[in-house]
């Protein structure tokens, strides 16, 4: 049995990332894919949009990445540098033993869900990592403009700059 924890949303901070389909027209640039942040996946280019949001579900700070690239590799770009006391909760994507250690080295609490084949038991408080859902929320909500949900912007400058556009919107409405 599990017990619930009151937690102080000013401490919580969520993690994900979010998957968005590049347009035919952003793939016309000199630039390499790599520099314009596409991946190529089984459905074509993608881009990856990573953020991390507040208790309230509000972005704090967000960075493109390829698509075909691993989810756990861009979190402490988006981390602060201090989350000392703060909970990080991500999904399972994030369940590696660098990650786990580093976010313990930095004075935060990992609720992070264990995958499947993993052979040592890790503790996961289920009642908190249900609060995960913000940032799931966030990327519905932005993805509701259209230059966001599909990228045809040929930079990652320019893209990044429809998705700041997009989370300030989120902030103010």
């Amino acid at each position: 049995m599990i017990v619930e924890h009151n937690v102080n949303l000013n401490k919580a901070l969520m993690v994900d990332a979010s998957h968005v389909k590049a347009h035919q027209d952003s793939t016309r640039s000199p630039l390499t894919p790599e520099h314009q942040k596409l991946g190529k996946t089984k459905g074509g280019r993608n881009t990856k949009i990573s953020a991390c949001v507040n208790g309230l579900g509000r972005a704090t700070s967000m960075v493109l990445v390829c698509g075909n690239e691993y989810d756990g590799k861009s979190i402490f770009d988006v981390l602060p540098e201090d989350f000392s006391e703060c909970y990080i909760l991500a999904d399972k994507a994030y369940d590696s033993n660098f990650i786990r250690a580093t976010i313990a080295d930095g004075n935060g609490i990992a609720v992070i869900p264990p995958k499947k084949n993993r052979t040592e038991h890790i503790e996961y408080n289920a009642a908190i990592g249900k609060m995960r859902r913000m940032v799931e929320n966030f990327f519905c909500r932005i993805k509701r403009f259209r230059r966001v949900a599909t990228r045809y912007e040929q930079t990652p400058e320019n893209y990044i700059g429809f998705v700041t556009l997009a989370a300030i919107a989120d902030w103010v409405l």
